[in-house]
């Protein structure tokens, strides 16, 4: 009985024991090549390994089994640990002292094991893809698995995964090796996706593996404070095994690597002698090698050094070698015992005892939070079981905690008047772009003294000179560990491949919402699970390696160029909601300010982040109900206080920087063009104008959504930001050709059509919904109106200086309009700026701002709506220009005159702009400001001779009636030739009726 007791309480592990048969040949493989035939590893793949695998996916008891072993998380740990080894033999060449930096070619190497290599990583995949469906279990298994620190081998696998795939093909291009060696790279990102896939699962609804996951990946205060301590560890280990073996050969030393930023230099550790007595030669007599070659008249670079030194080296007589061998065992020996006597390196140590200590002691901080968490989930669900209540004090109860504690709301209190304060004035901006302006014309001015390129180091106004191009590296080499393990991931993977680490970052950022798993209604438990995501979230932002993550996760967006719809596209919103949520997007715009690239004005990941802020904001306004204008009025939607901080940091940013420096280049662009300055001269390449352009288009169209808020708008207007928009449509209009128009022949029909002559007395014509001022039913334009241009050309320039900012000027006017409808304080800003005359210049014809005559004139009519002044303004400059082309004397406008640094008005006034009755403003049904024609209500007119009446208004809403009327009067069924007569009649009807009442009748 007691045997069949046992039995019972311990009984067979079927599924453990099957996969442990593999894993042991598995280790044995990796760590003795060969040992194990290749039918048996194919024997065991096929019957234990993909058998395992498929039953992961579906049964629970295999999963359970598994994942709650110590020997399954042991076993396969090992065979991780002999694995990575193994792939780094096969995939880095090791150092050719006869190559530039000592390293040796990887892509032919990788190649030649292609076949190995390629059998091997399909291996790895399949054991980490049970590892990761076995983590379904739930918390009991990820604990496990972390507290046997497998997810540290997981972390090899990466890096091993990064370094190998991060390079290129260092090859001799085009040949089968390299088709082998993408094989391979190809294996390798699938093997990473998979890891990847494990990490998700590690921390899914799991608070503490989240946090822990986040210390390790993002808390770099070993990397930025301390030396890197495995390599430390490494090079002590080799000390230990030298001081045993004093035969142990050279090179079994390891390599100091090129890529550790801060080694034991920083801390006065004595350094580290050369890997080898080759190198230490080199060391000693590479200057003279270098002196002796430049006397002989070659060339001394570092490869000519090193080919020196190497054939000197080859033959060097036994006896010589020997001394440089004793020389190198004394430096080592000497080495060894100022090391382990420096004060430094005892400091390193009791540091690393510290930082050990506080490790152990933010874990029980972090178990005993864990703790606190379970006792408050028994103690409310014993409440909720003693004293439910009535169910109406429950859904109370619900309802406050999800007011309360939703996340979907925001966590600040609402902005108050101080939030929406000006820290500077319009005056600042204009002064840093006038003295911008007058430096650069003193640059300009010929000067014997001076060199040539005048503005060669000259980005803009306010940033100080760019350095040179191939000096500009982001970061160190890629794979490298310094800025952090999943940085150069992005780098890797697409679109389709890389969502999971989103996923990673979301689960640890992004608070779940009601509906989603961790979501809780009991308002203490969600206070704590928030908590736990805002603290993740601060230590993304607070190192550099979570910076890095970031910045690259956003770049990753417009390199691939993701629309919205995209998954990885929603991804980064949620992630930014988040980190806007927190407070901490001023923080994280400001991080991505690349420093050592002072010719960008707004960089990659910041002009990606401007885009998903518009996103955000208009999908917030697309989900609150269009409020008419009175409610507006009575009180405006309240807005969190760390938006209107947001929001003020961009205007900032906008006013101090964004403005002055665009604005600046635009002008060199038209000192170029106007022979003061030479397209050299120019500090910028196309490259460089494209990211520069993409940023401040996004600044603009998230200006657009914030003109549909009223308290945006409001905020917008007491900035004066009209000053900004003003002043670019005034440079882009003073620096950048419109293009000329490009008249097509006309065709026969076209011909004919013109010598009829238009109808006198015909009704307004409907308005097109693209073009709304465009008549072209009508055989005559109204007098000003330019041919719709050609379709944009993406044509690429040969100079950047003569770069086109395509739909720049466009964008201003539209939101200048959207800014200034009936918002009498903007259009009182714009009058004394010369805001109307830069805006009448929109009115011709662009090449390249397309449909920016109708989008001027609709600015035009909000200007004038309701402000008398403007409209005397207006009708002043309009009599002066047709004075001025009627060659009349010309007599100062009684009416308010602009000042004479206004750019003079290109165009005459429009006529749609003065006409009053024919146009009206409109909202539509997205909350838009759109204009129309007025509808006109003429008398009823009597019926034809056929008895129909005619549809006589002209309001684009009856053109569809109109249309299905006169398709009901066209024959049923047409056969032949003899109902053509029927045809043509009744297409002379509907000519007739588009023609209006004043055509001539057939």
């Amino acid at each position: 009985m007691d045997d069949d007791s046992s039995d019972v309480q311990d009984p067979a592990k079927l599924y453990l024991t099957r996969l442990r048969l593999a894993l042991a040949p598995y280790t044995v493989h990796f760590q003795s090549p060969g040992y194990i035939k290749d039918e048996t590893l194919r024997l065991l793949e096929r019957d234990v390994v993909k058998k395992t695998l498929e039953e992961s996916r579906r049964s629970f008891e295999l999963r359970d089994e598994l994942g709650l072993s110590d020997l399954f998380w042991d076993d396969l740990a090992g065979v991780l640990k002999a694995a990575i080894p193994s792939l780094e033999r096969r995939c880095f060449a090791a150092p050719d002292p006869a190559t530039p930096e000592y390293e040796g070619l990887s892509g032919p190497l990788i190649a030649s094991y292609s076949p190995s290599l390629l059998r091997d990583l399909e291996r790895l995949n399949q054991l980490v893809s049970i590892a990761r469906n076995v983590l379904v279990v739930g918390e009991k298994v990820q604990d496990l698995s972390a507290a046997r620190l497998f997810d540290k081998d997981i972390f090899a696998l990466i890096n091993v995964c990064v370094r190998v795939t991060a390079r290129g093909y260092d090859g001799e291009a085009g040949t089968a090796d390299e088709d082998k060696w993408q094989g391979v790279i190809n294996a390798y990102k699938k093997l990473l996706i998979t890891c990847l896939q494990f990490l998700n699962n590690l921390i899914a609804r799991n608070e503490q593996r989240k946090l822990m996951l986040w210390i390790e990946l993002f808390d770099s205060h070993l990397d930025s404070e301390l030396p890197n301590f495995a390599d430390m560890k490494s090079r002590m280990d080799f000390l230990y095994r030298l001081e045993k073996n004093p035969d142990l050969p050279d090179e079994a030393a390891p390599a100091v690597p090129q890529h550790v930023s801060r080694g034991p230099d920083a801390f006065k550790i004595p350094q580290q002698p050369a890997s080898s007595p080759f190198l230490l030669y080199i060391g000693e007599v590479g200057a003279e090698v270098k002196k002796s070659l430049i006397k002989m008249g070659e060339k001394a670079g570092a490869n000519e050094i090193a080919s020196e030194c190497k054939r000197q080296w080859q033959t060097m007589n036994e006896e010589e070698k020997n001394k440089w061998n004793m020389r190198y065992a004394d430096v080592v020996a000497r080495y060894r015992d100022e090391i382990t006597q420096s004060s430094a390196y005892k400091q390193v140590l009791e540091q690393q005892a510290k930082n050990q200590e506080s490790v152990q002691a933010l874990a029980q901080s972090i178990n005993q939070l864990q703790v606190e968490v379970d006792r408050m989930r028994s103690s409310i669900a014993a409440s909720a079981s003693e004293a439910p209540g009535s169910p109406e004090e429950q859904k109370e109860r619900s309802m406050r905690a999800q007011s309360i504690y939703n996340p979907s709301l925001n966590r600040s209190s609402p902005a108050g008047e101080v939030d929406f304060r000006v820290t500077y004035p319009p005056a600042f901006g204009a002064d840093i772009l006038q003295n911008g302006k007058e430096d650069l014309l003193k640059r300009l001015e010929p000067d014997p003294d001076r060199p040539a390129a005048l503005t060669s180091d000259v980005a803009s106004p306010t940033s100080p000179p760019p350095e040179d191009d191939d000096n500009d590296e982001d970061y160190d080499d890629a794979g490298d560990e310094g800025h952090g393990l999943l940085t150069d991931v992005p780098l890797i993977l697409g679109p389709t491949e890389i969502e999971v680490l989103p996923m990673i970052i979301m689960g640890g950022i992004v608070e779940p919402t009601e509906g989603q798993p961790g979501y809780h209604v009991d308002p203490n438990q969600f206070s704590s699970i928030r908590s736990m995501h805002s603290v993740r979230c601060h230590l993304l932002l607070a190192q550099d390696n979570g910076r890095n993550l970031l910045r690259e996760l956003l770049i990753f967006v417009a390199a691939w160029d993701l629309r919205e719809e995209e998954l990885y596209f929603k991804f980064m919103v949620k992630i930014m909601e988040s980190i806007l949520a927190n407070g901490l997007l001023p923080f994280a715009y400001h991080a991505f300010r690349e420093s050592d690239r002072s010719k960008d004005i707004i960089s990659p990941a910041q002009a990606v982040i401007m885009k998903l802020l518009t996103n955000i904001f208009r999908a917030r306004q697309a989900r609150t109900p269009v409020k008419s204008t009175l409610v507006r009025k009575s009180g405006s939607t309240p807005v969190d206080q760390g938006d209107a901080h947001m929001v003020n940091f961009l205007l900032t940013e906008f006013r101090r920087h964004i403005i002055p420096q665009t604005c600046a280049l635009i002008f060199l662009q038209g000192q170029i063009r106007a022979g003061h300055a030479q397209p050299e001269d120019f500090p910028l390449n196309l490259w460089d104008m494209e990211r520069m352009y993409e940023g401040v288009y996004q600044y603009l169209e998230f200006f657009a959504i914030l003109t549909e808020h009223e308290t945006w708008k409001s905020m917008l207007s007491n900035w004066e930001v009209a000053n900004e928009l003003v002043t670019l449509l005034k440079e882009l209009d003073a620096a950048i050709p419109k293009g000329q128009i490009s008249i097509p022949p006309l065709t026969a029909a076209a011909r004919n059509n013109n010598t009829s002559a238009p109808p006198t007395d015909s009704e307004p014509q409907p308005v097109a919904v693209e073009r709304p001022y465009d008549t072209s039913a009508n055989t005559t334009a109204p007098e000003g109106y330019m041919p719709s241009p050609r379709p944009y050309i993406d044509e690429a320039q040969d100079e950047p200086s003569e770069f086109e900012w395509r739909n720049l000027k466009k964008l201003a006017v539209l939101v200048l309009s959207s800014l200034v409808w009936k918002n009498r304080q903007v259009q009182d800003q714009i009058r004394p700026l010369g805001g109307i005359e830069a805006v009448l210049n929109c009115c011709s014809y662009d090449e390249h701002n397309p449909y920016i005559r109708e989008h001027a004139i609709m600015c035009l009519r909000f200007l004038m709506e309701g402000n008398k002044e403007n409209q005397d303004h207006i009708r002043v400059l309009e009599r002066y220009e047709k004075e001025k082309e009627g060659h009349s004397p010309v007599d100062p406008p009684m009416a308010p005159q602009p000042p004479t640094n206004k750019p003079p008005v290109s165009v005459r006034v429009p006529d749609e702009v003065l006409d009053q009755q024919g146009y009206e403003t409109f909202m539509d049904s997205k909350g838009q400001v759109m204009l129309r024609k007025r509808e006109v209500k003429p008398p009823v007119v009597g019926n034809t001779a056929k008895g129909k009446a005619k549809l006589e208004t002209r309001d684009p809403k009856d053109l569809e009636q109109l249309v299905q009327q006169v398709m009901r009067e066209l024959p049923a069924r047409v056969q032949g030739v003899k109902h053509d007569a029927e045809k043509a009649a009744a297409l002379a009807k509907l000519d007739r009726e588009f023609d209006g009442p004043g055509a001539s009748k057939g």
